[in-house]
This record gives structure tokens, C-alpha cells and sequence, in this order.
């Protein structure tokens, strides 16, 4: 179906299958299956009782309201799911699928960051670690699946021996309160360059 619309599923007993979908889904059927791929921000209001409502897609957010009455939703893991409503009862909604990857917040782990300390070397050593214990970020608050926490320690290599003269634990990161740079190379113009360097 596609494009930025109104899509409106009424009736008894009725399954869509909606396709690609932008814009809004209202669902007032009674025991219908519907489903749909968000392709970009979709608002899902679903009405009537014992629907069952799928929506598929990455990248995108469902906004769902829930005026009905037993009715179940299934939203893709890989999209965000905002809940601006429930007003009925005995309504089910379960995220399925994998869940959108981010980045990669561990770049360098502890044995990774050892293996650039020379044989007589003093020296601040940087590496971050999985915070599994955590169910929130304890840097901005948020609910998240990845924390990480990020760890100094001053080290002392004699003839290879190392011994930790210090360590300094920094505070937790988790993808939405961390800054991701794209691996890829960044060049300036060069009217940047001139307002940046003079």
C-alpha cells in the first residue's frame, strides 16, 4: 500500500496484509489479523476486541494507542515502540524478532589495551567493559539492553611485569547517551578549514 496515509481496517473477521506503511493504521475490526512493514514513523490505534496486530520493519517508531479490548501486539524489536495509550482491557503487547543493532560500545577490552605497554613503560591504560549487572544507564537514566563501563588504570611494566599503580572506573554509557563518530575518514572543506585554523 506505501506512501504516507490513513489506513483504516474495519469489519469482523477480516485479515490484511497492509504491506508498506507510513503515516497512520487504525484498526476497529473485531477478531481481524493485521500486519504491516513501518517503512517510516507509523501511529497504530487499535480499536475493537481480539484483534491480532504485527508490524514489522527497522528504523522506524510506532506510536500505538490500544482503545479495545483483548487485543494483541506484536511489534519488530528492530523498531521503536512508544505507548501513548492503553485504555482497554486485557490487551497483550510483546516485541518479537532481533533487536536493531547499534554501535559497538567495547572498542578496546582489557587484554587488548595491555598489549600496548612496552617493556618499561608508565603509562594510562584505557579499555571498557560489559556492565550486564545493570538494567538502566546510570549515566542518563535510561532503560537499555548494552551499558558499558569505562575503565583507567595507571600501569608499570617492568620487563614486561605490569603492575596497576592505580584505577579510575568512569561512569556508564549505553547507545543513547554515547556519542557514535562513524568509523569512516571525515574531511574538512576548505572554507572549513579556514574558519576552523585561520
Amino acid at each position: 500500500m506505501g506512501g504516507d496515509s490513513e489506513l483504516r481496517v474495519v469489519g469482523t473477521r477480516k485479515s490484511r496484509s497492509l504491506g508498506d506503511v507510513s503515516g497512520s493504521v487504525t484498526v476497529e475490526s473485531e477478531q481481524g489479523s493485521v500486519d504491516f512493514t513501518a517503512t517510516d514513523d507509523v501511529t497504530l490505534t487499535v480499536g475493537g476486541e481480539r484483534n491480532s496486530v504485527t508490524a514489522e520493519g527497522s528504523g522506524a517508531t510506532v506510536r500505538l494507542a490500544i482503545e479495545g479490548d483483548r487485543n494483541s501486539v506484536s511489534v519488530a524489536r528492530s523498531l521503536d515502540l512508544e505507548i501513548i495509550g492503553d485504555e482497554g482491557v486485557a490487551n497483550s503487547i510483546d516485541r518479537h524478532g532481533e533487536a536493531q543493532s547499534g554501535p559497538d560500545l567495547v572498542r578496546t577490552d582489557r587484554e587488548e589495551a595491555y598489549t600496548d605497554v612496552g617493556l618499561f613503560d608508565y603509562t594510562v591504560v584505557s579499555y571498557q567493559t560489559n556492565a550486564t549487572e545493570r538494567e538502566f544507564c546510570h549515566n542518563c537514566g535510561r532503560d537499555a539492553e548494552t551499558i558499558i563501563r569505562r575503565h583507567e588504570e595507571k600501569v608499570l611494566s617492568v620487563f614486561g611485569l605490569t603492575v596497576t599503580v592505580g584505577e579510575r572506573t568512569g561512569s556508564d554509557e549505553c547507545p543513547e547517551c554515547t556519542p557514535h563518530v562513524p568509523d569512516e575518514d571525515v574531511e574538512l572543506t576548505e572554507s572549513e578549514r579556514r574558519e576552523i585554523f585561520g
